[in-house]
Order: C-alpha cells, then structure tokens, then sequence
C-alpha cells in the first residue's frame, strides 16, 4: 500500500481541436508536469536513492522543482505559466466558475495544507520548499493548479481572469492544468503511519522511485539501398533527406525501468500482510511532431519509424516517457535537412 498526501488527478481545460494526426502539434499541447526533488529533506535519508538520480515524489521538507512540459508548434514562444497551490474545495468546483481574486503568495516554506489558495509563482520552472513533518494525522494537503495560454499575445493572468468570470469565457485558448504533485511512493517504517507498520525489509530497501533517464538516441537512417546507424544525443540534431526512412531509439539508463515491491492478497486492514511479488516498471511512450511526416504509428512503441516526406523542413520529434509509478521523462530531437545541418 503506497500513502499518499494529495488525491491522484488532472483536469485539463482546453478546446478540442481536430487534427487528421494527434501526433502532429498544431497548437500548444500540454505533455505533462515534470517533478523533481532537488534538495531532499531530513526524510529523505529513510530512502535508498539511486547514485546522480533525483526523486520522482515529494516529501516534508524537501525541495521540489515543479516544471510544465508543452509542445509548441514552430516559431512560437508561450509566457510562463501561473503556478497555484489550490484548496480542494475550490479546485474540485472548476468545472464552474470560481473566483480567485488576488490571490497572496504561498508561504515560504510551502505547508502540508492550504485552507485558501495561494500563488506559488510563475515560471516554466519553479521551486518550492515545503515544510511540515509526518504524524499521525494526515495532513490535508493541496491541488497544484497550473494556469497558462496556448498563445504567445493571450498573458496567463487573463486565463486566471476567465476562469472567475461569470459567465465563463472561452477557454480554448487557455492551458488549465489541475494535479496533484506524486508524494511518498515509498514506505520508510515510521512507526506512527499506520500504512507503515510491518513494512517488509526488501520493501523499506527498495530503489526510491525515479524519472527514467535517456541519454540520447540511436536513429537508423535508410536512403535506398544505404543504411547508416547514427548515435545522437538528446536535443542534437539529425540531417535527412526527402525520401529517408527513419528508425528512432531512445537510449535508456540500465536503471531506467525501476523493481519495486508490491503486496498481494492483503487481509482487509492489514497492509503487507499478502505475499510479496517484486514488479519492475512498465514505461510508456508518447511521440509527437511539429511537422507532418510519413509516421507509422503504433501506440506505446519506443522505436517510432517514420519517413520524410517531399517538402523537408526542420521537424522536431517530442518524446514523452511515463513509467507506472510517478517517473517522467520529457526528450526531443531534431531533424533538419541534410544542407542546414
């Protein structure tokens, strides 16, 4: 059993555009929220971290990089998003207009629970540094609502503004993002956590949960009868070609995909009471392009295979990975025609 201080849950607000490919970015298009702790708090020594990696949760007193994940199409440059640590019963009634009003900035460090919402800033990247420590009542915790615009002219605070408006505004050009930040993944054996009595040993020595890390990629480039194997890092770039058939392969960290331990067949009320079965992590991809391509697509396939078509362009693949537990990984790699290379 995992404890957790928010709800699991995302909300996003946006108009339904149609495209004849989803894979292909035409407006601004929210990948995900990437979680990062970058100074672990005293909590954080219960935990095995792997070597040069970063928790993918977050605990008390730790400090958190919170960071939005969008693709834009070419050209484009979206403002900073607003970031809002949201009271429950406001955000859970975003679905109606709700006023905001000037909202105070959030304490610093940031408490377990907010009974009002506050601003926590604004930024592509923000950090914050949490405080509070675990006891035996559950803190009440927060929802992080993430406010931004699809358009470079549309400022975020007139997103915010719509939201509150009566009768609402529409919401199409905005970027509404409500989440709540993965914390505590881990069981650590505090003896006052109910969830974390009789922890099994090879459960409290497990790996902490962490973002997969990719180091690049191995692009098999074919023109015609000539294949050619390229090794390229993240963000480089790749010349191509009319015509050139493309087989692209993230390269994964040995430690990319996480075991961990799960319990099953617990009796009821007693967590780790079943057997223990070690589980290592499912990654999933998500591809996209800034521009169209011959793309053969196939949901959750690491490799995607695609082919240039006659207009070549300057083409920008995203590639979001998503293991089953709270890790992330946010890559790109360009493609440019072989003369601009």
């Amino acid at each position: 059993m995992r404890r957790f201080l928010f709800a699991l849950g995302t909300l996003a607000l946006g108009a339904c555009i149609p495209l004849e490919h989803d894979w292909q970015v035409v407006d601004a298009t929210f990948r995900g929220l990437l979680v990062e702790v970058v100074e672990p708090g005293g909590y954080g020594s219960l935990l095995n971290v792997p070597p040069d990696r970063r928790r993918a949760f977050v605990l008390p007193l730790d400090t958190v990089e919170l960071e939005w994940k969008v693709a834009v199409p070419p050209g484009q440059e979206l403002q900073p998003p607003i970031w809002i640590a949201c009271d429950h019963a406001t955000c859970l009634g975003l679905w109606t207009p709700v006023y905001f009003g000037p909202l105070p900035d959030c304490p610093d460090p940031m408490p377990l629970g907010v009974h009002t919402s506050c601003r926590l800033g604004e930024g592509h990247r923000i950090r914050v540094r949490m405080a509070g420590a675990y006891s035996s009542e559950s803190p009440s915790g927060f929802m992080l609502l993430v406010v931004g615009s699809r358009r470079p002219d549309l400022p975020p605070a007139e997103c915010l503004e719509r939201l509150s408006a009566d009768p609402r505004p529409d919401l199409g050009p905005c970027l509404v993002i409500l989440r709540d930040p993965p914390t505590r993944a881990t069981p650590f054996g505090l003896p006052f956590v109910p969830e974390d009595a009789g922890v099994p040993p090879e459960v409290l020595a497990e790996e902490a949960d962490t973002n997969p890390t990719v180091l690049g990629f191995t692009v098999t480039r074919e023109r015609g009868d000539v294949r050619e194997e390229l090794v390229v890092d993240v963000g480089a770039t790749v010349p191509v070609r009319r015509g050139d058939r493309l087989h692209v392969e993230p390269r994964l960290a040995a430690d990319a995909a996480q075991q961990y331990w799960v319990s099953e067949g617990d009796l009821p009320n007693m967590p780790w009471s079943g057997t223990l079965v070690q589980q290592t992590e499912h990654l999933i991809h998500t591809v996209r392009f800034s521009e169209p391509v011959l793309y053969d697509h196939l949901d959750g396939l690491p490799t995607p295979h695609f082919a240039i078509p006659h207009d070549v362009v300057p083409t920008t693949l995203w590639l979001d990975i998503f293991d089953d537990r709270n890790g992330k990984a946010f890559v790109d790699l360009e493609f440019v025609p072989e003369d601009d290379a």
